[in-house]
């Protein structure tokens, strides 16, 4: 399983030497993203993808739900209605409620796509500041490992969260 830690940088030239070291430290390139104003130039470092940037996994959830729901009420009143229909089976339920959930599910993660996603909305200053924000995907057992690299390597380097939270699991 993995976590994202979630570091503001000052500028690029900054995030191209964090970029370095993390490579150097074993973390792949894909678990790698930053993201900055539209208009700030990135050069080569990798930039943060739809599914970072906006609320997609959240639309797609909810969509699926409200769909399965709405699926499953079409459905009622197909089979309690047979008139407009003919005759219906109890099979129809299923078959609405799955049809629902695809069809919203795909719906609301298209709307999703365009609303930005509430992990990022404790750096939005920042980044309208003209900061970078790095956003690194590192296996649980490494967290403290990357988490004190960057620290003791790059001051400069706030550390502001990790998603999902930290989890104390005896209080």
């Amino acid at each position: 399983m993995r976590r994202k830690l979630y570091f503001v940088l000052p500028d690029v030239k900054s995030a191209q030497v964090v970029m370095n070291e993390l490579l150097l430290a074993r973390i792949d390139d894909s678990h790698i993203h930053f993201h900055a104003k539209p208009d700030r130039n990135l050069g080569n470092l990798p930039k943060a993808n739809v599914l970072e940037k906006s609320d997609v996994m959240f639309g797609v959830a909810g969509g699926m739900v409200c769909g399965a729901i709405f699926g499953i009420l079409g459905g009622l009143l197909a089979y309690m209605t047979p008139a407009w229909f003919g005759p219906v089976t109890v099979a129809v339920i299923p078959y609405c409620m799955i049809v629902g959930a695809v069809a919203c599910a795909a719906w609301a993660g298209v709307l999703a796509a365009g609303v930005p996603s509430h992990k990022l909305k404790p750096f939005k200053k920042d980044i309208e500041n003209g900061a970078v924000l790095l956003i690194v995907s590192v296996p649980m057992y490494r967290l403290t490992e990357i988490r004190n690299l960057l620290a003791k390597t790059h001051p400069e380097a706030a550390y502001k969260g990790i998603w999902p939270t930290d989890h104390v699991i005896f209080p």
